[in-house]
C-alpha cells in the first residue's frame, strides 16, 4: 500500500475546513458588499476551488514531509498506527501547507467573488443611491407640506 493513501483523511479534513471557514468569510464579505451576486455560480466555483486547494495542501505536505513520515510509517505496526504516524510526524508540513493554501484560497475566492457579481444593480443599491432623482409620480402626499 502506498504512503499516499494515509493522506486521504488529511485532504478530506482540509477540504471541510477550507469549505466551512472560507464559506463563512465570503458570506460575510458578500453581506457587507450589498451587491447582487450570482450565488450558484460563486458557490460552485468556490467548492471546486476548495477541492483543488485541499488537494494542493495535502499533496505539498506529502512532498515536503515524505521523509519524516516515511521513517515513522516504517515503525508503525498496524493501520491505525500508520494513520497516527502520518499526523504525528507530519504535523508541521501538514499545518504549514494548510495555512499557505488557505491564503491562496482567500485570494482566489476574492477573484471569484468579483467575477460572480451580477451586472445589473440590485434593488438595495437603487434605494441607497441618492444621485438618482426620484420621479415626481412616486412622490407621495407625505412629501408635500
Amino acid at each position: 500500500m502506498s504512503d499516499w493513501i494515509f493522506y486521504i483523511p488529511v485532504g478530506f479534513v482540509w477540504f471541510i475546513i477550507f469549505w466551512i471557514v472560507g464559506g463563512v468569510i465570503f458570506s460575510i464579505a458578500a453581506l457587507f458588499k450589498v451587491a447582487k451576486l450570482r450565488k450558484a455560480q460563486f458557490s460552485c466555483l468556490f467548492t471546486i476551488t476548495c477541492v483543488g486547494c485541499a488537494y494542493g495542501a495535502t499533496h505539498s505536505a506529502f512532498l515536503i514531509g515524505n521523509s519524516q513520515v516515511g521513517a515513522c510509517l516504517n515503525q508503525a505496526q498496524d493501520i491505525f498506527g500508520k494513520f497516527a504516524s502520518v499526523i504525528a510526524c507530519g504535523i508541521f508540513p501538514i499545518t504549514a501547507m494548510g495555512i499557505i493554501w488557505f491564503v491562496a484560497l482567500m485570494l482566489v475566492g476574492a477573484v471569484l467573488l468579483y467575477i460572480s457579481r451580477a451586472k445589473n444593480q440590485s434593488w438595495v443599491d437603487k434605494k441607497l443611491d441618492e444621485t438618482i432623482p426620484e420621479p415626481i409620480s412616486q412622490i407621495s402626499e407625505f412629501h408635500i407640506h
